[in-house]
């Protein structure tokens, strides 16, 4: 039996882009969870398994109307989007006209926009290349740290997907110092939606819970009032037969 290369392979040092993310099926996100957490995965057929390298950067839509995405997988997106309809009528207009060109002539219109895409791949890498080389201020690390502290974020993806951004953003411009106005227009995106309302929930409960058995503690043994460790008295003399 032959076991061929599946999207995740194929995925490995590139781009995954699910479409409808919130809709795929448990087996595939575990598949992605997995993949996305070892940067490997192994497929099993019979008595037959391959293992793959599948490291890659995870893009999603969806449409929250469609249902929500289970908080495992969202925690795997590192930048959180909000995007709305085009208002400009002119902008819709000319949304239109470009599908209505590519569906017609698709080779003619990708070479229509080579060189704009030629100048983003240049500017992309001389970014990449520049990145190893830049540094957060000590604001900066601040201004990340409070900010996520009063958001009240449980998950340290929050700092590392902020600070990493502030980083990238920086070195986009050119720049090897990541300062707050780095973080500030990265904000948005890297803590938006990383707040749980269940989480919230669950630890106030468990916090009742622990004030209870404290008390219950305190009343059966009070602190700093040692164990009662007195032996039985012998009585002196020789025991009756």
């Amino acid at each position: 039996m032959l076991i061929q290369r599946g999207i995740l392979a194929h995925a490995d040092k590139n781009l995954l882009y699910v479409d409808e993310v919130n809709l795929l099926p448990d087996e595939i996100v575990d598949a992605i969870l997995d993949a996305a957490a070892q940067g490997m995965y192994t497929v099993r057929r019979g008595g037959v398994a391959a293992t793959y390298r599948s490291r890659f950067a995870l893009i999603g839509s969806m449409n929250p109307e469609e249902g929500r995405l289970r908080p495992q997988i969202l925690d795997r997106f590192g930048l959180r989007l909000l995007v709305h309809g085009l208002a400009d009528p002119a902008e819709r207009l000319e949304a239109y006209r470009r599908v209505r060109a590519y569906l017609t002539s698709p080779r003619s219109t990708v070479g229509a926009y080579a060189d704009q895409t030629i100048a983003a791949r240049d500017e992309i890498q001389s970014a990449r290349d520049l990145l190893p080389k830049v540094t957060l201020t000590s604001a900066a690390e601040q201004l990340g740290l409070e900010l996520v502290r009063q958001l009240g974020v449980e998950s340290l993806r929050a700092e590392i997907t902020l600070f990493e951004a502030a980083r990238a953003y920086a070195a986009a411009d050119g720049r090897t110092d990541s300062t707050r106005d780095d973080v500030r227009a990265v904000a948005p995106m890297t803590v938006r939606l990383r707040r749980s309302q269940f989480m919230t929930d669950y630890f106030s409960a468990q916090q009742v819970e622990e004030k209870e058995i404290q008390r219950l503690l305190g009343k059966l043994s009070p602190p700093g009032r040692p164990a009662s460790s007195k032996a039985p008295a012998r009585r002196n003399g020789r025991k009756r037969k």
